[in-house]
Formats: structure tokens, sequence, C-alpha cells
């Protein structure tokens, strides 16, 4: 099942959006920093990207990465290691709301656009710094990538380790990070002072683990992941499709599900009974459901409320039927950039997946698809007063680049 085509958009999103009016400039790459402001652009704030103009973001050449992370922004390629580099900086700045960066810790301070700077210059500003570590402690001034996180907080382990196949780290400090922007920017129509943010990818996961942290701590018993319980897990059906149970010490599904299978001498188990001979009976549960007629099976199990539900590939995801129902996969025109101009072969039309939040029923707007490496420089520089002739001049000293072709 495919998901319809959504109408064209206006170029900008809409302003009844929850964020919109406020700007956010982005001096972070890779996932993290991405992540997070492209949650704050679908809710309408204009984010504006500020890449070097060697390349961008080194991620740009994981197209379908970097354009899954960018809609909705817009681009600057702008050198702030040079002194008019760090001009330009200082003059968009004070028009924006927030500044997320994501460099090691003391980079952004030695170029001279560091928090520090902006508590001096701009009060107002809320300042979000993501890194690996946090600013402070022994490990602060180290980089690292999300395996590390994964390995310092107990999720590498095994005969065969390895990390999650999500970056955990990247994902919790990106959540982290949009929300503490929101709540700082709440804080400061409030009291009417910004505050600077200091986001670890490490803090993030650690704070992901603290019902067993606090377990361990405390000599507590932990609730175990996954349950004990025989009705969660992965079986297989009759037609040889892997699928998912989820009943985690609910009686009544588990009675539901004997009722289906028709195991009725293990339907008055109480979740204490399954969990102590679990073994036992997920072996029964697994030759019941490859015996059953999946057909029939089913429809049985949705009517006795049972949590169950596919194994799916990446390409089975975006056709699900409730997937599509949820709209959660949207069509985002392009620019009018001719077919095979670019990372895609569609015209310039992208497909993304918004992000999950419903606002009285509706998300967020994806008005545009992630923007071109520069594309936006001149009109940002205008905005700001520079004539064309004074962004020529940056030009051609390297400061900025503008890209007003071919998508990069």
């Amino acid at each position: 099942m495919m998901v319809p085509s959504q109408p064209e958009r206006p170029t900008r999103p809409r302003p009844d959006l929850p964020l919109a009016g406020l700007r956010v400039l982005s001096l972070a790459e890779q996932y993290p920093g991405p992540f997070a402001t492209m949650l704050l652009a679908d809710l309408g704030a204009d984010v504006i990207l500020i890449e070097r103009p060697t390349g961008g973001d080194p991620t740009r050449r994981f197209t379908g990465h970097f354009e899954a992370l960018n809609r909705n922004k817009r681009s600057i390629a702008l050198d702030l290691k040079s002194e008019d580099g760090r001009e330009v900086f200082w003059r968009l700045a004070p028009t924006a709301d927030a500044v997320v960066e994501g460099y090691k810790p003391g980079t952004v301070d030695r170029l001279g656009i560091g928090p520090r700077q902006a508590r001096t210059r701009l009060p107002a500003l809320v300042y979000a710094s993501i890194s690996s570590f946090g600013q402070t402690g022994p490990l602060g001034a180290r980089g690292g990538h999300d395996i590390s996180m994964q390995g310092m907080t107990g999720l590498v382990q095994g005969d065969d380790p390895r990390p999650a196949p999500l970056p955990l780290a990247d994902l919790a400090s990106a959540m982290f990070a949009a929300f503490g922007v929101v709540a700082a920017l709440l804080g400061r129509e409030r009291n009417g002072t910004a505050g600077y943010l200091d986001v670890s990818m490490l803090d993030s996961l650690v704070s992901w683990r603290s019902t067993v942290l606090v377990s361990e701590l405390n000599g507590l018993d932990p609730a175990p992941y996954p349950p004990l319980d025989p009705g969660y897990g992965v079986v297989e059906n009759s037609r040889g499709e892997r699928l998912t149970l989820s009943i985690a010490g609910e009686d009544h599904q588990w009675r539901g599900l004997c009722a289906a299978l028709g195991l009725d001498h293990l339907a008055t188990l109480s979740t204490v009974e399954r969990e102590r001979d679990r073994r036992a009976i997920a072996d029964e549960l697994r030759s019941a459901f490859r015996k059953a007629d999946w057909a029939l099976l089913e429809p049985q199990l949705a009517a006795h409320g049972v949590g169950f539900g596919p194994v799916y590939d990446d390409r089975e995801i975006t056709t699900d039927e409730q997937v599509v129902a949820r709209r959660m996969i949207v069509d985002v025109p392009g620019d009018g950039d001719p077919p095979g101009a670019g990372p895609d072969e569609r015209g310039g039309r992208v497909r993304v997946v918004r992000q999950p939040v419903l606002f009285d029923g509706a998300g967020g707007v994806i008005a545009s698809r992630a923007p071109r490496l520069g594309q936006h420089t001149r009109p940002v520089l205008r905005d700001l007063g520079y004539s064309d002739l004074d962004v020529d001049a940056l030009v051609a000293r390297g400061v900025v680049v503008t890209h007003e072709g071919g998508r990069s």
C-alpha cells in the first residue's frame, strides 16, 4: 500500500505551528544535532544550518541520511575560522532565539562564537552544546561515537558483543537537546533569561537506563527486559513468517491467546507461574503457532485482544497499513530540479518520515526537502544587510559559498 502524495506546500512552515516565529542556528553535524533541529524545524522553527564551505556536513555523502534529518532547514556555507566568517555569525546571531552546536568541548569558544561570548553579547540567546561526554569531567575533552557510549552504559555485552542496530546515544541526546531548547525558551518567556544547555550523549544513555541502575544502586528488583513472560517474544506462524507476541503480565491477553491456539490447559496460569515455567511453555507456544492455520488464527488473536505484530524489513515498514493510516510517510516536493539532478532520481521529490507528535490531530509541516549546500547563503546575508557585491566579495575570499544551481 503506497502513501498518497501530499499537496504542494508553501516554502516556509505555517504560522500556526507551535514553534513558528522562532529561529535556531545549527552548528551541529552528523546525527544528534541534526535530529534535534529537525524536530524543531518540523514544528515551525526557522532552522539555519551553518555549514563548512568545503563540503558541508560530512554526512552529505550519505544522501539518505542527510535528506532524512535536514528537511525544513536552510543552509548557509560559512568559514567560521575566518574573521569575516565570525563577523557574519555575530550579525546573524541576534536574529536567532537559539544556537545548537555539536563540536568537541571548547571548540566554539576557541572560534570566538561559543556560549561564553554569547552570554556577554546576547544574554537572551539559548545556547545548546551536544557532545560525547559533556563539557566537564575527566572525559569531557574526549570525542567519541555512539558505540563507545553504548559500551559504557552496559549495552554492548554477550559472547558476540556489538552495539544496538540504532545509534541510541545519538538519538537520546537529540531528544534531550530538543526538549531542553524548548524548555529553555519557555523559561526565557517566564523569567526573561536564557540558559546554556550541556547535553551529553553518555548522560543521555545513563538516564535511559534509570530503571536498571536505580535497582542496582539500591539492591532493588529490576523489571527484566525482555520480560520473562513466555507470551513475550518472537514466534513463527504456519506460513513460515515471523511475528511478535507482546504479552507482559496481562493475564486476560494470555487467556485469549490460549483460547485462539486451543491451549486451554495453560489458560489459567498466572504471570508468576508462566514466568517460572517459561521455557517449556514457550516451546509449546511455538509448536502451536506452527500448526495453526494463520489465515484463521490471525483474526482470532485480534478478536481476543492479544498483542502481536509482524516482523518487517525496512521496505515493509513504509507500506504497513497502520503506518500509512497515520501518514508517517509523506511526500516532500522538490524545488524544481530536473529528474536526476542530485542524490535521487525522483525529479526533486522525496519521501520522508514525519515527526510523530500530533497536535490536535495534525503533525508538523514538512515544507521543503534538505537544502543544497549554501543554497540560502545569499538570501540570508541579504536579510542581514549585505549587498550582492558584498556576498560576491566574501565568495571570492572563500568566506562563504553560494549554491544557486543544481543540488549538492
